[in-house]
């Protein structure tokens, strides 16, 4: 009764197929490791950081930050003298400045941050240091300025010539 055996059938190979997405796909599926640039506990950067990859930040950096669609972390050991834009922003570190986050904004415990937050959803951690203004109005015009998508101009601007440029340009074609 129980030891029955039923024939099996034989079934033909599947062909198979490589499921891995190639490197150009990984940036647009869901749920897919991206890479993380890192700016050291021991580096100092003076200058505006523009990143189209996660930012975690252990060392100093005066400047503005601009990382639209992904996360900036400020580690304990951070610290931003000057504003940061990002879709999150993680902080643990010291900020004196502006913090933009489209989706939200964490401010660890013993974080501290003199400035202004922008950002629809905070979470202001127990232990974590805030002297500034809070903006959690998710019309706010800052996001759509900042984080509105604008196509890339298709060529570069182009100058005007002058008056002189064009006798001068003239002159060569009828000769």
């Amino acid at each position: 009764m129980f030891k029955k055996t039923k024939p099996h059938a034989e079934h033909p190979a599947l062909p198979t197929t490589d499921l891995q997405p190639a490197p150009s796909e990984l940036k647009s599926l869901p749920g897919a490791r991206q890479s993380t640039s890192v700016i050291g506990g021991k580096t100092q950067l003076r200058g505006d950081i523009q990143s189209d990859e996660d930012l975690t930040i252990e060392g100093q950096v005066t400047g503005t930050i601009l990382c639209k669609q992904h996360t900036v972390k400020l580690g304990a050991t951070g610290h931003l003298q000057g504003d940061a834009y990002a879709h999150t922003l993680r902080i643990s570190g010291t900020v004196e400045g502006n913090l933009v986050a489209l989706h939200k904004a964490t401010i660890h415990g013993g974080a501290k941050v003199t400035g202004t937050i922008t950002t629809p959803c905070l979470v202001l951690e127990d232990g974590s240091t805030f002297h500034g203004t809070i903006d959690m109005n998710p019309d706010n015009e800052v996001f759509k300025s900042v984080f509105a998508d604008k196509p890339a101009p298709s060529s570069a601007p182009r100058q005007k010539k002058t008056s002189e440029a064009t006798k001068a340009e003239d002159s060569t074609a009828s000769a």
